[in-house]
């Protein structure tokens, strides 16, 4: 019976990630959406464990209800969250994608709670309290693996196209940290006990959820997938035209650059964009002695002089402005904004 407790506490971790995501980057639509879908995505857990505890089976069949009408949605939420990842803005700015994406749940919803179609039977096991799927449940199936897999090729296609190292990495990670949990998910829960008439092994739906979340989340921590937003930098981007202007995570790697900063160093983009910031140092000691400066005395600098180079080798005196980012609220350093003067005359 220690089963439950253990669909328990993979519930309370979707929370944890979801509330992390929540309190520290909230600004961030993608953040944002990600934290609802979390939550959803704790609802529908924490009312699976409670149905698999109920006293009764005529209770564990009502939670049973509800706990599937969620789960439904979670699958439409994380297909959206991915639309929004891969910045697909015509269609989320079409209603009827959006009624594309949110009926067939509504539809399965509506079967879950007011029909009897989709269950055969409830009945009591050694892990607790489990479901028998009717064959109408092949419609859960299917809503389930179209929008999780299809969600998962969305961002391997995303992550192949990418010009950014970061981008495309992020890309993978959710990808793979997605149909791996997806696929069991949907042999263990669904394939299995509608074809074989009975679950021979323990239902996974709940780990399966807290898998793909810790991989978003390794994701956005790791890589910067939220840490910073054009919102956060707006200011500074502001008050500093038209200088050239790198924004870098907390290791020096760059996030973005303006159109100055391109024009400065003479290359594109995907040239300079994720790669350490030492690297456009002349000397190396230069940059380590500005970063000390700056992240660990949290100095502002202004007009530090140094030579820097661009990928083409060519040397570019200039004067540097450094600070760091601080999230708003909470006050957490999260990245360094560097303003580059060009002094060559």
């Amino acid at each position: 019976m220690l089963f439950p407790y253990f669909e328990l506490a993979a519930s309370l971790f979707i929370l944890l990630l979801a509330f992390q995501v929540w309190t520290r980057h909230y600004e961030n639509r993608l953040a944002r959406f990600y934290s609802r879908f979390g939550f959803l995505a704790f609802l529908a857990a924490i009312l699976t464990y409670s149905f698999r505890i109920a006293f009764t089976l005529e209770l564990a069949a009502d939670i049973n209800r509800l706990s599937a009408t969620l789960w439904a949605f979670v699958f439409a939420m994380y297909f959206h969250f991915v639309l929004i990842f891969t910045k697909k803005e015509r269609l989320l700015d079409n209603p009827w994608s959006l009624v594309a994406i949110y009926l067939p749940p509504t539809i399965l919803g509506s079967l879950f709670l007011f029909t009897n179609w989709m269950y055969l039977r409830h009945e009591i096991v050694a892990i607790g309290i489990i479901s028998q799927p009717a064959p109408l449940y092949t419609l859960f199936l299917l809503e389930a693996g179209l929008f999780c897999l299809g969600g998962a090729c969305l961002l391997l296609n995303y992550g192949r196209r990418a010009v950014q190292p970061i981008v495309r990495t992020q890309s993978y990670i959710i990808a793979f940290g997605s149909i791996v949990p997806v696929v069991v998910g949907l042999i263990t829960d669904m394939f299995l006990p509608l074809f074989m008439g009975q679950r021979i092994v323990p239902p996974t739906v709940v780990f399966d959820i807290a898998v793909m979340n810790f991989f978003i989340f390794i994701a956005m921590r790791r890589y910067s997938l939220f840490a910073i937003s054009p919102e956060l930098a707006a200011d500074t981007i502001i008050e500093t035209m038209p200088d050239s202007l790198l924004v870098t995570d907390l290791t020096g790697r760059v996030i973005f650059l303006n159109e100055e900063a391109r024009k400065f160093f003479h290359v594109p983009e995907e040239k300079i964009a994720g790669r350490g910031i030492a690297d456009l140092f002349r000397v190396k000691d230069d940059f380590y002695k500005l970063y000390k400066e700056v992240v660990e005395k949290k100095l502002v600098v202004e007009r530090f002089a140094a030579d820097l180079v661009n990928p083409l080798g060519e040397r570019l005196p200039s004067l540097i402005n450094a600070r760091v980012i601080q999230e708003r609220y909470l006050g957490e350093t999260i990245g360094i904004v560097f303003v580059v003067r060009d002094v060559r005359g």
